[in-house]
């Protein structure tokens, strides 16, 4: 955990520019402090050519190889198409090769983790070279789209980093870490919780720019008194958050975030496995062995296609196939013909039509939902148990952003669970993450209360008392019989707390400095923990980090102070007239 001497003064920076580093796409985009003033949904957001297709995005894929000397090659895009090409060439075998590789800090608790990353062949790196490698070079390829109009500094930049809000607490500060490396400034960054970002950017968003919601119904979602839930659905996660609007405008997190690896890329899973069932085990081994590009091509081609289909149509969809995987199947089997092929049977035990026109692979709409069905429903599932919880009642909005919101399989799927919920979609649902992170970096403030997410404390011995402790924990030191693994609570999980202000203070006596640092600090899901070392309990780090210059066997304060969106510990010795302010996870 990083100790800090004091918090820098906020002035309005003369450029935002933000990161949106996605599951499956990552984007950049900036905007100066003069035009955000204007309008603070103006942003310029860079554009990205995919080599393959030379269409232009305002995404790229979040994917990068390194060579054989684990030195940074490509990204995005480019990357892909470099990988495609060696793949081709029998040249990938020492080629390191990460996608989607951003769920790998879905579930970190620890700053302590070692987290090693598995390429798309089980070769490893460190998964902080990998991720600050990425943001290296969307930090730079942003700063070269900016200065190509104007000749701007780093020190003039304000920089803002998307991520889930489900993640823990030690994951949002690894990707603090890895931007630290990507030698982007602490002091200029600010990491942006993604749905609360694309709630920002809904707020100010004219109506004109919305496919779902009209005038009066998006006046009506930020209200004073109105209740309204955020579904970021984005490729890997669904992040879900709930506000309620307070008099003077700003918010208060009503719901702690919550959600689940549901996300679009379940769906291109699901195809993944009906297409390795239509062609059968040995041509997708002999596939993955000798040409592995064939499948990675088909499923790109899916994730093209599956954006525009839509629910209880009664057009089929056509999804290209490589003829090359058709051939191989011939050659595996030479009595049959791949493309006779009319019948699959699914995982479900569901038999699925299939016809074979040209290069295309041509699926009944009926048949292809199933794809969508399990996330679909894991979404709605969630969603409805959010609203019948007492802190969800009364929410009448729910705004759906992210780029699996572009499907109109989830869209409908949500309105037909709930169609007394008014439901709003910006026509730039997949960029609303990103345009917002830009708001959110020039006006930080409009979350003014939050939810713990666990419950925080540190771990403290006491006096042995038979009628209040367990035996297990029970140690003699100096003669005396005492309790050691006490739950010492600083903060309760779901405890409402006010953004900037500091929380209740504690006393605890620093009995020697350890080399590790002292005062460790835990979380836990349970509101009342006992023991640190409880099934729901885990180590994050410690509050006071080794060679602090604290006075031994004298007592301190601490407090936690949430600051936008991350955490501090503020501690305070008297007797030293020292303080120190620690990243949580840092």
């Amino acid at each position: 955990m990083k100790q800090r001497s004091t918090f820098k003064i906020k002035m309005p920076h003369l450029l935002v520019a933000a990161i949106d580093f996605g599951t499956t796409y990552s984007g950049c985009a900036f905007s100066f402090y003069d035009e955000f003033k204007k309008d603070p949904t103006k942003s310029f957001v860079k554009n990205w050519i995919d080599p393959n297709s030379s269409m232009m995005y305002c995404k790229t894929s979040t994917c990068i190889l390194f060579n054989e000397e684990k030195e940074f090659n490509e990204f995005g895009f480019a990357a892909e198409a470099k990988y495609l090409d060696l793949m081709l060439e029998n040249d990938h075998h020492n080629w390191y090769f990460f996608r989607r590789f951003k769920m790998v800090l879905y579930e970190i608790q620890s700053e302590d983790q070692e987290i090693l990353i598995e390429d798309e062949h089980g070769n490893t790196m460190p998964a902080l070279t990998v991720f600050s490698e990425s943001l290296r070079y969307l930090k730079q390829s942003l700063l070269d789209y900016v200065n190509d109009s104007v000749i701007i500094s780093m020190d003039d930049t304000k920089w803002v980093i998307t991520v889930p809000a489900i993640w823990s607490d030690p994951a949002k500060t690894f990707m603090r870490r890895a931007a630290i490396q990507a030698e982007i400034d602490s002091d200029m960054l600010t990491i942006a919780l993604e749905p609360e970002a694309a709630a920002l950017f809904v707020k100010y968003l004219p109506v004109e720019r919305k496919v779902d919601g009209n005038d009066k119904e998006v006046l009506q979602a930020f209200a004073p008194g109105s209740k309204y839930i955020v579904v970021d659905a984005g490729g890997g996660t669904v992040d879900i958050t709930a506000h309620e609007v307070l008099e003077d405008g700003h918010v208060k997190e009503l719901i702690k975030s919550t959600g689940g690896s549901w996300g679009g890329t379940k769906v291109d899973e699901e195809y993944m496995d009906f297409l390795k069932r239509l062609i059968g085990d040995d041509t997708t081994k002999y596939i993955d062995e000798n040409l592995p590009s064939l499948l990675f091509e088909a499923r790109r081609d899916f994730e093209s296609a599956k954006h525009i289909i839509k629910p209880n149509s009664d057009k089929k969809i056509n999804v290209r196939f490589p003829a090359k995987i058709a051939e191989i199947y011939t050659t595996l089997h030479p009595d049959k013909d791949l493309r006779a092929k009319d019948i699959v049977l699914t995982k479900n035990k569901k038999q699925m039509a299939v016809l074979f026109k040209g290069d295309k692979l041509r699926l009944a709409t009926k048949d292809v939902e199933d794809f969508f069905t399990q996330s679909v429903k894991n979404i709605t599932d969630h969603l409805a148990k959010l609203l019948q919880e007492n802190d969800g009642k009364g929410i009448s909005t729910i705004i759906l952003v992210g780029g699996y919101a572009e499907s109109q399989m989830l869209v409908q799927g949500i309105k037909a669970m709930f169609p007394e919920i008014n439901t709003i979609i910006p026509k730039e649902a997949a960029w609303s993450v990103l345009r917002g992170a830009v708001i959110f970096g020039h006006d930080p403030s409009m979350i003014s209360q939050r939810r713990s997410k666990y419950t925080y404390g540190v771990s403290v011995n006491k006096k042995f008392n038979p009628l209040e402790h367990d035996e297990k924990y029970k140690y003699e030191d100096g003669g005396e019989i005492r309790c050691r693994n006490i739950f010492s609570k600083l903060l309760e999980v779901d405890e409402l707390v006010t953004v900037g202000v500091h929380q209740k203070e504690k006393r605890y006596r620093l009995k020697s400095c350890k080399d590790a640092g002292n005062l460790k600090l835990y979380a836990s899901t349970s509101k009342c923990p006992q023991y640190v070392d409880e099934e729901n309990c885990f180590f994050i780090g410690h509050i006071l980090p080794p060679g602090h210059d604290f006075i031994p066997e004298k007592y301190l304060y601490v407090s936690i102070f949430f600051a936008e969106t991350e955490i501090f510990f503020l501690t305070h010795q008297p007797a030293s007239q020292k303080n120190a302010v620690c990243y949580l996870g840092e």
